[in-house]
């Protein structure tokens, strides 16, 4: 089936072409949005770790710095006056909300609570790591004994000295902890999961009671992905970031945080759901898919216009080429060509004739002997010239090829054609391709060279020893001998090109008069 239509066929055209585009511009918008929302993504999961773990240090400082403060000046704690070691405690408990209880502890673990009650500490790990070390502390994250929920103990120990005298402790409840580090959350749906170094939940902004029930590490490890990206994150001390599966089975992207508190690892693990991501990248697909429809109803439109606006004067194009190339409108085919192939076959059928002109244009400046201009296209090659070089310097020669009449009346038409031939070609060799050359008579040649392309006296003696060498090698019963005579001018369109001639004839001339070779051989 052919489509004659033009429209049709631009139709044909264009719907693929929009395709097109439209698939590669959906999959270069993909591309970079999805690019652009990752990067936005991992620099948001970035920021929401450090910022969460930089709360958290902030906030155990708080708590740890009235500890220091007091074991600074440790009267009251080494009076052993218990009124008096109560009311510091009460007061230190008093500098923070996060603190639960405060303690003072001899170095053998005798310990005294802010309630006044008295315990015994010396087997708690993290007091004889304070006892055994002298630093300060802040110990992994446990189960209360009687509240039952996550807390850590900060430790400052007192010296007196140079003698380590006691141990002040603060126990803060890590679900309040959490609760003020999560008090700003960026997104409604983000999640943040606060560690110790044995992936142990603190603290979960969305699920509260995973604290101390969970573990993203180890056999009972919520997620593989997420349980190595924590070991990476701990091990290299550099935030990692992770695609992993929630409880609830949500696919979640997120950054791991890993920070230090007192000589202890923890780590922030700041997600919110891929989905998200997808659905903005699936929202500005939509978009595209709604401006791709909105660009082919306005390229139907386009169509429609173009049918009626251009469709029929290039028909009415095309009948008038057909009507100047001479085409039959009688074809039989006619009727089933379009205004583009009538006018391909208008065009084509015009190109023959162009050629067939310039053969004839050609045929009609050469002379069929030796291939030169005759003299109407060497006067029109010349005139050209002269425009093209136009302030440039210019030779014009005049060459008569000596005793044409005596060579044909002797031996014969045949030898003084080829006689000619051979001095057509001598000149042709002599002067170069930059020379334009015509014979413009049945023994007479004119020359023009530009200065530009060499010099016209060296050309002129180049030719003359080509003939010498011509005629002494040549056994033909004649010589090519050529008479020469040459004006030299500058190049200019209203240059006479008559009257030069004319002048180069008067220098022929008086050189044919100085002759008196004959050109037969005997």
């Amino acid at each position: 089936m052919t489509i004659k239509s033009v429209n049709a066929r631009f139709m044909m055209v264009l719907l693929p072409l929009l395709a097109l585009c439209f698939v590669l511009i959906s999959g270069v918008t993909y591309y970079m949005a999805s690019e652009s929302l990752s990067k936005s993504a991992t620099t948001v999961a970035r920021c929401l770790g450090n910022e969460a773990a930089l709360r958290m240090q902030i906030s155990v400082a708080d708590i740890h710095l009235p500890l220091k403060v007091a074991a600074a000046h440790p009267d009251a704690f080494l009076s052993g006056n218990e009124d008096a070691i109560l009311q510091e405690l009460n007061a230190l408990k008093k500098t923070s909300s996060l603190i639960g209880q405060t303690l003072f502890a001899m170095p053998n673990g005798q310990t005294l609570r802010a309630d006044g009650k008295h315990l015994d500490r010396s087997s708690r790990a993290y007091f004889q790591k304070v006892v055994r070390t002298g630093e300060p502390y802040i110990s992994k994250p446990f189960l209360g004994e009687t509240t039952r929920k996550m807390q850590t103990m900060v430790l400052q120990p007192i010296f007196a000295n140079g003698e380590l005298r006691g141990v002040l402790f603060a126990s803060v409840h890590l679900s309040t902890l959490v609760d003020k580090v999560m008090a700003d959350a960026i997104f409604s749906d983000e999640t943040l999961y606060i560690t110790d170094e044995d992936g142990v939940v603190v603290g979960c902004s969305e699920h509260p009671n995973m604290a101390g029930h969970e573990e993203l590490m180890g056999e009972g490890a919520m997620d593989e992905k997420l349980a190595y990206a924590l070991r990476t994150a701990i091990a290299s001390e550099e935030q990692t970031f992770v695609s992993f599966h929630a409880p609830d089975g949500t696919e979640r992207f997120g950054a791991v945080t890993p920070f230090n508190l007192a000589g202890n690892r923890w780590t922030i693990v700041s997600s919110y759901p891929i989905a998200r991501i997808n659905g903005q990248i699936r929202q500005l697909l939509i978009a595209v898919a709604a401006v791709f429809i909105i660009a082919v109803l306005l390229a139907f439109l386009i169509v429609r216009v173009f049918a009626q606006t251009i469709a029929a004067p290039l028909n009415k194009v095309a009948r008038e080429f057909q009507s100047i190339s001479g085409a039959s409108d009688g074809d039989d085919d006619d009727n089933e060509k379009d205004e583009i192939g009538t006018l391909e076959e208008s065009v084509e059928h015009i190109r023959s004739l162009h050629d067939k002109s310039l053969q004839l244009e050609r045929k009609a400046s050469s002379d069929e002997l030796t291939g030169l201009l005759n003299r109407f296209g060497f006067k029109r090659k010349v005139g050209e010239a002269m425009k093209e070089h136009e302030g440039h310097s210019a030779v014009l020669v005049f060459a008569d090829l000596d005793h044409l009449k005596h060579i044909n009346d002797r031996i014969g038409h045949a030898a003084g054609d080829d006689a000619i031939y051979v001095a057509a070609h001598l000149l042709r060799t002599g002067f170069g391709g930059d020379a334009i050359i015509g014979r413009v008579g049945g023994d007479e040649f004119v020359i023009f060279l530009c200065t530009e392309h060499g010099n016209g006296a060296d050309a002129v003696e180049r030719t003359k020893a080509l003939m010498r060498d011509y005629n002494a090698t040549s056994r033909k019963p004649y010589y090519v001998e050529l008479s020469i005579g040459a004006t030299s001018f500058v190049c200019s369109p209203e240059a006479d090109i008559s009257a030069l001639l004319r002048k180069a004839d008067d220098c022929l001339y008086e050189a044919k008069q100085k002759r008196r070779e004959t050109s037969i051989r005997y």
